[in-house]
Formats: C-alpha cells, structure tokens, sequence
C-alpha cells in the first residue's frame, strides 16, 4: 500500500470518528462523544507520521504523536494544552473511578468545545499530511 493510500485511511477513519463524536454529543452521550473527538485526533496525526513516511506508535498519547508527527513545535500553547487535555478522555476514560470524574467535567457545552476543537485540529492535520505527501512526490 502506498504512503498516499495509508494516509487516506487514517484520514478516513479520523472524519468517521468524527462523525461518531457529533452523533453521541447529539444524543447526550458526552464523554463518549469526547473519546471519539480524541480517536479523530489521534487518527489525524497518525496520517501525519504516516506522510512522514514512518509508521506511527501504537500510543494514545496526543502530545507524544504530535512530537512524532513532527508539529508540537507549530502548535500554539492553546493547541497544546487542547491536546494534554483531550488524551485524557482516551486514558482515564477506561477506568471507572476515573470516568465518573471526567464525566461530570464533560457537560453539553464543554463537549460541543471540545468538538469544534477537534474538528478544527482535524482538518488542519489533513491538510498538513497533504501538504506533506505532495512535497515528498518526485517533480
């Protein structure tokens, strides 16, 4: 499979995820809809070590994945707590004593933030990983 290919597919599945979080928000599913918000980030910068042409860690960990996909340093400090802040929802949402905090932090308001967030961080990945994949083709 092609760079280009692979990228597609973490791209894919980043907007599919994406459309599951709105889906769960809408229903009053947040927490979950914000695991999902953090899965599309996750994926996005996946494509983005994957247009590196590198084969991304299998981590959670959204400030260590974009160290790897080579743009912590073009994030601004807001963008950068954003990602502290949503790994959260992929690592403490799986253990109960855990969740149940994060569930009442995770209201209709601060998930639909945390959405547009996300859904913000997304397309600038894709279009990051795009960039990336035209400038590594032969001229």
């Amino acid at each position: 499979m092609s760079p280009e290919e692979r990228v597609r597919e973490w791209l894919e599945i980043a907007l599919e995820d994406l459309e599951v979080a709105r889906l769960c928000i809408r229903a009053g599913k947040f927490l979950h809809g914000a695991y999902m918000c953090q899965q599309a980030v996750e994926k996005a910068l996946k494509a983005c070590v994957t247009a590196l042409n590198e084969t991304p860690s299998p981590v959670h960990n959204l400030p260590a994945l974009a160290r790897e996909a080579q743009v912590w340093e073009d994030l601004d400090a807001q963008r950068r707590r954003f990602l502290r802040a949503l790994t959260a929802y992929a690592i403490e949402a799986r253990y109960p004593e855990r969740k149940a905090r994060l569930a009442k932090l995770c209201t209709a308001s601060e998930a639909e933030r945390i959405l547009a967030q996300s859904e913000e961080m997304v397309t600038w990945l894709e279009k990051e990983s795009r960039e990336r994949l035209s400038r590594s083709k032969p001229s």
